[in-house]
């Protein structure tokens, strides 16, 4: 099975070409971690089209290509906007198509998760059929990192997520330690949708409302994110809306730390009226890239 590109050409270029020349651009001045990191094995990106959020997401892939330029395999936890399901969904065999070319799904390590975590996680890939969170990374994954597969999971917002992340975290450690695999994690997840187009204004609407949803909302969220308190995610994005993947940063986080992380770092956070003001301050979404 080849997972065909649903959304080049709209989030993303459609063309090789396109592609190479917007990540020139964003190589110019990439965001760099304020810490210095020996083996980035972790991170969190927001899924946008690339004019609002693709710089912030590749500066993660970038900053983990310094300094983990060998990376085999992207685990890689999306958000859910339509798809309908009642159980964590993997898609463990195949290809997903991008602008440089296939991907290969790591069979084998898809494999270790749906036998270690069948109480949770399920094959089905036509969950991943209409979902674009995790298709505009593969352009920066398939870029930097030619060589490397993916295991597209998408996890149920519920301490399920929890769970499902700690028995991955167990399976990447055991690769690690037995030398078997360099495996990097990374979760998707958009913040604060503000305005009239997504129905939440509970500030009202002008120029008070993006200094509430940087400084309040989405402040709140990411403090959770670096400091790793994964068992609080799931709550805070349901009470305050600031979140569209909740259960992926619950699932990535909760595997970073049986990795031994302590603590995460902001490589950067932005929202899509800083990038484009002209589009106006009636509505706007907040994006942060997270390296641990």
């Amino acid at each position: 099975m080849s997972r065909p590109m649903r959304y080049a050409g709209s989030f993303y270029p459609g063309t090789e070409y396109e592609c190479k020349n917007m990540i020139a651009e964003m190589e110019k001045d990439v965001y760099k971690p304020d810490v210095n990191f020996e083996n980035a094995i972790v991170g969190i990106v927001p899924h946008a089209g690339w004019i609002f959020s693709g710089k912030i997401s590749f500066s993660v892939f970038n900053a983990i290509k310094e300094t983990n330029k060998d990376a085999d395999t992207f685990i890689l936890f999306s958000a859910n906007h339509s798809a309908h399901i009642s159980k964590s969904a993997i898609m463990s065999k195949g290809k997903w198509q991008t602008p440089f070319g296939e991907i290969e799904i790591d069979e084998n390590l898809a494999g270790k998760i749906l036998k270690e975590g069948k109480i949770y996680v399920e094959d089905n890939p036509n969950a991943h059929a209409d979902e674009h969170s995790v298709e505009v990374q593969l352009p920066f994954i398939k870029f930097l990192f030619p060589n490397a597969k993916i295991v597209p999971i998408m996890p149920i917002i519920s301490d399920e997520a929890i769970k499902l992340g700690e028995i991955v975290g167990n399976i990447v450690k055991k690769e690690k330690e037995e030398r078997q695999k360099n495996i990097v994690i990374v979760g998707t997840s958009d913040l604060t949708h503000y305005g009239l187009n997504y129905d939440f204004t509970p500030k009202g609407c002008g120029t008070d409302t993006l200094k509430w949803a940087k400084e309040v909302n989405d402040k709140k969220i990411i403090n959770l994110m670096l400091n790793q308190e994964y068992d609080k995610i799931i709550e805070e994005a349901n009470k305050n809306m600031n979140a569209c993947g909740p259960g992926a940063i619950s699932a990535t986080i909760a595997a970073v730390k049986i990795l031994g992380s302590k603590k995460g770092n902001l490589i950067k956070y932005a929202t899509s009226y800083d990038v484009f003001p002209q589009y106006g301050i009636d509505s706007f979404v907040g994006y942060a890239g997270v390296l641990f």
